[in-house]
């Protein structure tokens, strides 16, 4: 007999979050090595450049990856058909960055936008060469293979970037690190993937598929749209070293974010998806996935913005220190959406894709109603409007999701007190002792190692059945003692 549906998703859950760990891990200390050598302003060039990237990114896909691993069978005719509608759509999209790149280098006031931008889309055509390689290795499941080539593209890619940043490349020095990591991120799919494009194209899948996936489409643009909008407007309204600060911060932010939600999301969704017709199944499988990813989730967040200024010094020099606010903000805003991930997965699988939109369009008609005037205030004053709407995300989540599966909010929200109230504690003793202690190398180590041991202390008194799972998971994956 094949693996349990439980044994299936920690096997994913683990080779997708070491995947993740690995990948973010090395491009954070590539961030970290390169932005030691550059300056916020370049930075803040690249996260113009990338946030056209990130829109175009959305537009390719159009939702079909989705609608693609939410069917319970697969044809290599559909995968096919994504693929060619993928590569035609990347293709088009590139045309029109590529004439746009004087206009929006006018509208920001940087002739070297030109370039940055016309050279960086390029990466369009080349993630869309192996996006199904990639997807199909989501939906069979097979994690370890995905980790080992993002891994290695990734740290190929890093090294690249690294050694033009030494050079004195400037800016280029992260524009070589994005296009040489995506070149050889796709050729390791194409060398090491079991499938192959056929020349197939079909309509009635490319319907059915639009059908599910185009509300999905619209979603998600919305919230890339959204986030370009505020990137956008805090790159006109502030100086670019600002909006260099800013993006760093919200990398540091989405960091763990990625690692956490990123397997959450892939993994869950094909494993949920099998046993979408069995009602009690469905509902314990929820509590039991949500409880254990909010015991992981609190305290990392939550410890990021405890210890937030002796991070940045110590990781990116005191250049970089206008960040601290803006990291402790957007750390609590993303523990907010890593929260919010199985519920849109649950919603997703009862083929609720309108309602995901729903959510979209009211949370982010809010978040642009505050923004404009908010940005006459300070950069901070954007930040907590962040954090408002991945608020009011997470509350309209679990409400439509009551509506639709009967799960009551108050019960899901009690299944997140131990969790929170070990992981507020332990923030308030990290804080205390971080200001007792004046060297910032020193009082990092020690924030960490007493943060750890703080919550794993009030988690075995309070919450010592997560504590007890999260064991579970790990132990059959820990190197054994050999004995004779």
């Amino acid at each position: 007999m094949g693996k349990t549906i439980t044994r299936k998703t920690t096997d994913g859950l683990l080779w997708n979050a070491l995947q993740k760990f690995v990948s973010k891990g090395l491009q954070f200390l590539f961030s970290i090595l390169i932005a030691r050598i550059l300056n916020p302003e370049q930075y803040g060039l690249i996260a113009i450049a990338n946030l056209f990237i990130s829109l175009s990114d959305v537009l390719i896909d159009s939702g079909f990856s989705k609608a693609l691993l939410r069917k319970e069978t697969k044809s290599s005719e559909e995968f096919s058909t994504v693929f060619w509608f993928n590569l035609a759509v990347s293709c088009f999209l590139y045309l029109i960055l590529f004439a746009s790149a004087p206009f929006i280098s006018r509208f920001y006031n940087s002739e070297l936008l030109i370039p940055i931008i016309r050279v960086v889309s390029i990466s369009l055509i080349i993630n869309a060469l192996c996006g199904i390689q990639s997807l199909r290795l989501v939906a069979f499941m097979d994690f370890r293979r995905l980790a080992i080539l993002e891994s290695t593209a990734m740290l190929l890619g890093g090294i690249a970037g690294l050694v033009a940043a030494l050079q004195g490349a400037g800016v280029w020095a992260l524009v070589i690190q994005t296009m040489v990591g995506c070149t050889l991120r796709t050729l390791l799919f194409w060398v090491f993937s079991n499938w192959k494009p056929t020349f197939a194209f079909s309509v009635p899948v490319f319907k059915d598929f639009f059908a599910f996936g185009s509300r999905l489409l619209i979603s998600e643009f919305a919230g890339r749209a959204y986030g370009a909008v505020f990137t956008s407007t805090i790159g006109k309204c502030f100086a670019p070293d600002q909006l260099g600060l800013y993006g760093k911060a919200d990398a540091f932010a989405s960091t763990p974010s990625s690692v956490i939600t990123g397997p959450l999301s892939s993994v869950t969704f094909p494993a949920i998806a099998e046993i979408q017709n069995e009602e009690e199944r469905m509902e314990k499988n929820f509590f039991s996935m949500f409880e254990l990813s909010s015991f992981v989730v609190f305290p990392i967040f939550l410890g990021i913005a405890a210890v937030a200024k002796e991070i940045v010094p110590v990781f990116l020099t005191e250049k970089w220190n206008g960040m601290i606010p803006y990291l402790q903000i957007l750390s609590v805003s993303y523990l907010l959406y890593a929260l919010t991930v199985i519920p849109q997965n649950y919603l997703l699988i009862f083929g609720e894709s309108k309602l995901i939109l729903k959510i979209q369009i009211i949370t982010k008609v809010i978040g642009l109603a505050l923004l404009f005037p908010l940005s006459r205030v300070s950069l901070v004053a954007i930040c907590f409007d962040i954090l408002l709407v991945s608020l009011f995300t997470f509350c309209l989540t679990l409400w439509y999701l009551k509506a639709k599966t009967g799960y009551k909010i108050s019960k899901v929200l009690h299944s997140l007190l131990p969790s929170f109230s070990s992981a507020v504690i332990m923030a308030a003793i990290v804080v205390i002792l971080a200001h007792m202690i004046s060297n910032e190398y020193i009082g990092l180590l020690l924030c960490v190692i007493a943060g750890i041991a703080v919550y794993a202390l009030l988690s075995w008194f309070y919450n010592r059945k997560q504590l007890e799972n999260l064991w579970l998971i790990l132990y059959p994956y820990l190197p054994k003692r050999v004995t004779s």
